[in-house]
């Protein structure tokens, strides 16, 4: 295990999933700053977590057992250089590189074996083995952010007639996914990475559409302009639709609280209490004694909320 050794500039097989809209920990526009703030020599230093550590330490196990089963023999897993596309603006770092024989695998549930799109499929030549460790319970077909799009995008790097993709799920269960070039999943690739580089070179830097808080707050972190800006009539709708809602939220709160104090007249000093289908409980909540804390003085900041506010004006 050697560990990323792509250019931090550009797109990688290993960002793919933040920029094409499938990964859990990152959107488009977070990863598009993640690149930005490595050009710029901004970028916070990151050295992994208690997962990705546990990650790196099994990934020459989840290899070695991956290419046992698949009677992979020839195979190497110390790559110390990137893999660079031949036309793309776009790098992939290798978990291992291999040779297959021209041995067929089949789907083989039994022995976690999986080959996707195909009933079969020919190990012939150079391929590739990427290794995955995941708490998510075994699945049949793995999640396009956790493994395939990076998968295909090493395969498209290197020129591979096959992949694979091992992902120990839970600790317990090893599911070895063998692949074949997707064409409209390469294509897809292609067009994602060509407007991401156009995305970050563009001076400034242009966003992808924004979708969730997450994102405008990653943009627009600086609320210093005090001067009301007059918006699109369209935004009178969404300003009655957003009051109603909360509304409707404040009346359901209400409702919620007298149900719960009805409840709690009726069970008295009871913890639990049962009508036909349904268990109510009040139970108590108990904390351990703990030391006086002497709360460590803070300077003064400013930090943009996370929702906006809506009034009615009169």
């Amino acid at each position: 295990m050697v560990g990323k050794v792509t250019d931090n500039c550009k797109a990688s097989a290993s960002l793919l999933p933040g920029i094409m809209g499938h990964s859990q920990w990152s959107t488009p526009n977070e990863t598009l700053a993640l690149v930005k703030s490595h050009i710029d020599g901004t970028a916070d230093p990151w050295e992994g977590n208690e997962a990705t550590e546990w990650g790196n330490r099994l990934e020459p196990v989840v290899i070695d057992e991956v290419a046992r089963r698949l009677n992979i023999r020839d195979y190497n897993k110390d790559i110390t250089y990137a893999i660079k596309h031949g036309t793309l603006e776009l790098e992939a770092s290798l978990d291992c590189e291999a040779v297959g024989q021209g041995q067929i695998i089949r789907t083989d549930p039994e022995n976690g074996i999986y080959c996707m799109g195909a009933e079969q499929i020919s190990l012939d030549g150079p391929g590739c083995i990427e290794s995955k460790v995941t708490s998510y319970r075994p699945e049949d077909v793995p999640d396009m952010g956790r493994g395939p799009l990076q998968l295909q995008g090493q395969m498209d790097c290197g020129n591979f007639s096959w992949g694979v993709l091992g992902i120990l799920y839970q600790g317990t269960a090893l599911r070895c996914f063998v692949f074949v070039p997707h064409a409209a999943t390469v294509a897809a690739i292609s067009d994602a990475v060509l407007d991401f580089d156009q995305r970050l070179r563009s001076d400034p830097v242009r966003w992808y559409d924004i979708e969730n808080s997450a994102d405008a707050l990653l943009i627009y972190g600086e609320g210093d302009d005090e001067v009301p800006k007059d918006l699109d009539p369209a935004f009178a709708k969404l300003a009655e639709e957003f009051l109603a809602l909360k509304a409707s939220i404040k009346e359901g709160e209400d409702a919620i609280k007298v149900i719960n104090a009805k409840v709690q007249e009726q069970l008295g000093n009871h913890v639990t209490g049962n009508v036909k289908g349904y268990e109510f409980k009040w139970p108590m909540r108990h904390s351990k004694a703990q030391p006086e804390k002497v709360v460590p003085a803070k300077e003064a900041s400013s930090k943009r909320q996370s929702t906006i506010t809506v009034k009615e004006k009169k």
